[in-house]
C-alpha cells in the first residue's frame, strides 16, 4: 500500500491570501469617469428642443434609454461585482433585468408615453356626445 500525502495549507496561510473578487483602483475611476460623461450627455437631453428643435424629443428619449441601459450594466458589472460572479449567477441577474426593462417598456407603451400630444388628455378621446335639443 502506498502512502498519499497531501499538503494543506495552515491557518497561517489561509489568513495571507489575498482574493481577487474586483477590479483595480484604476479601473474603478475609470467606470466613474465614463458614467460622469454618460450623466452629462443625460442631463444634457433637457436642452436638446432649444438646440435642435421639437424633433429632437424622440432622439433624446431613445439615448436617455440607451444610456440607462449602460449606465444598469456598468453599475452592476463593476460596482456590484457582478463582473466576477459565477455564470450562474450573472445568468439570474441579467434574466431579472431583462424581465424588469420588459415590464418597464409594457408600462409606458400602456400609458402613452411613446406618442406626446401635448396635453394631459388621452391620445385619442372618445368622441363628443351630440348636443340635446331642446323640446318645447
Amino acid at each position: 500500500m502506498s502512502t498519499e500525502t497531501s499538503t494543506t495549507k495552515g491557518s497561517d496561510d489561509l489568513e495571507h491570501e489575498e482574493h481577487t473578487h474586483g477590479g483595480t483602483d484604476k479601473q474603478y475611476f475609470q467606470i466613474f469617469w465614463i458614467l460622469v460623461v454618460l450623466t452629462a450627455l443625460e442631463v444634457s437631453t433637457e436642452w436638446w428642443d432649444e438646440w435642435f428643435g421639437e424633433g429632437s424629443r424622440p432622439i433624446a428619449v431613445f439615448v436617455l434609454i440607451t444610456l440607462m441601459i449602460i449606465k444598469f450594466f456598468l453599475v452592476a458589472s463593476y460596482f456590484m461585482h457582478l463582473k466576477w460572479d459565477t455564470p450562474i449567477l450573472k445568468r439570474i441577474f441579467y434574466f431579472g433585468m431583462i424581465v424588469a426593462i420588459a415590464v418597464y417598456l409594457i408600462a409606458m407603451t400602456s400609458m402613452n408615453f411613446w406618442t406626446d400630444s401635448g396635453t394631459t388628455e388621452f391620445n385619442d378621446p372618445p368622441p363628443a356626445p351630440p348636443p340635446v335639443e331642446a323640446s318645447d
